[in-house]
């Protein structure tokens, strides 16, 4: 048997594999939800309140079941029939720039990848967020969204792409250190300022006004050192009835954001408080070490990269005699399945190890904070219908902050 022919079987198997395991996965965690309950879940939810976030949650379990068997059809078909092979041999038969033909290549997939997404994603919004009185948003802004969002991935994606083509095409021999140094030079860009170039794009920020909240949020940073850039409050509630505050940039570009629907749900010294394990964070070098992590990733990707990507039974597999660096690449991230999901896991472990530091600095740095952080998480835990018993794989794999229970506890602890 052909050295192409393995890399394919190998190819189908990480796709069944993982769509397997991720679906044994999700049903663990379904039955999980059903067991008994800590006495530190007693006051969360009211009865009527827990049925609906079992429903809630048998609901999406069960859309996300179909929706992955779907894709993972599709992209078997796409693997089996030659579907990608076949749209490369389109592209070759009418250009012969293989940059040009790399670029309409990912950027075809990209666009077909969105429009195919769509109708579950809109099913999502306003059948399931909408029966369970999440989603807030429009029609017209839903689809102004996905515009939006199809249209930055492929501004930015695509000129980077382009980039990572070029310097494999010119520079092989140094090219998984040369694409890593690009990538990690545009990470740290998007890092500072990602939050302010895009997200005004979606959302409204506007500074929080001025009140005892903003004095409140001010004096904590005052006593903490931090040098607070911005404070805004974003409309979150044009689209969700969800809670959320968000800390980014780095170095002197610091910026604070608090949902609408958080100031109005939480009370002052909640806020606060939450506001607090943001800025602990900060202070715990959270930001640094893992975006340093996410580039040592990277590295990790990109070092296999320029190891296995000039092997032209890559692009066999996916059923073209020609080498190209686009086939190449898609059939290497099909075969990475199983390093992207140990890396998944890792990160995981990290940030959640990181969540619990920072409500430990909250607790330390703000008066009450146990107290503030313990009614804050639980009003988080109702407004999203949070599942309170979720399967301890399941976790290891999907969560990238602890579970709410497990946070309640620890904060009687800390």
């Amino acid at each position: 048997m052909k050295t192409s022919e393995w890399l394919l079987i190998g190819i189908v198997a990480f796709v069944l594999i993982d769509f397997a395991v991720g679906m044994f996965i999700n049903y663990l965690n379904e039955q999980s939800k059903n067991q008994p309950l800590s006495s530190e879940a007693a006051d969360i939810y009211d009865e009527a309140e827990y049925k609906k976030s079992m429903a809630y949650g048998t609901t999406k379990y069960r859309f996300e079941m179909l929706t992955t068997l779907i894709s993972t059809v599709v992209i078997l078909a796409a693997i089996m029939l030659g579907w990608f092979a076949w749209l490369d041999g389109q592209l070759r038969d009418r250009f012969s720039n293989n940059l040009l033909i790399t670029m309409l290549f990912i950027g075809i997939l990209v666009l077909v990848s969105s429009i195919a997404n769509l109708p579950a994603s809109f099913y999502s919004t306003f059948t399931i967020e909408e029966k369970f009185g999440f989603n807030k948003s429009t029609k017209k802004l839903f689809f102004q969204d996905a515009v939006k969002q199809l249209l930055i991935s492929l501004a930015v994606g695509l000129p980077l792409l382009y980039a990572v083509a070029w310097i494999y095409q010119e520079l092989q021999s140094q090219f998984w250190l040369i694409a890593w140094l690009l990538f990690a030079a545009f990470s740290l860009f998007m890092f500072v300022f990602g939050t302010r170039i895009f997200l005004p794009m979606f959302n409204k920020l506007k500074p929080l006004p001025d009140g005892e909240l903003r004095s409140a949020v001010e004096d904590y940073c005052h006593t903490q050192g931090f040098p607070l850039s911005k404070l805004y409050e974003m409309d979150a509630s044009k689209r969700s009835t969800k809670l959320n505050a968000f800390f980014s940039g780095m170095g002197k570009v610091k910026i604070i954001g608090l949902y609408d629907t958080l100031i109005e749900k939480l009370t002052i010294e909640e806020t606060v408080a939450v506001l607090a394990h943001e800025v602990g964070h900060y202070k715990r070098k959270h930001v640094y070490t893992m975006f340093a992590f996410s580039n040592i990733q990277m590295l990790i990707i990109f070092s296999l990269m320029g190891w296995l990507l000039g092997n032209p039974n890559l692009s066999k597999a996916l059923g073209s005699d020609t080498p190209s660096f686009h086939l190449s690449m898609l059939a290497f991230f099909l075969l990475f399945t199983p390093v992207s999901t140990l890396l998944g896991l890792i990160n995981n472990s990290f940030s959640r190890r990181n969540e619990y530091q920072a409500d430990q600095y909250s607790i330390d740095t703000y008066p009450n904070a146990r107290e503030y952080m313990h009614s804050a998480l639980k009003k988080l835990s109702v407004e999203s219908l949070s599942n309170l018993n979720p399967h301890p794989i399941y976790v290891a794999v999907h969560y990238s902050h602890p579970p709410i229970l497990d946070r309640l506890a620890n904060l009687k602890k800390v």
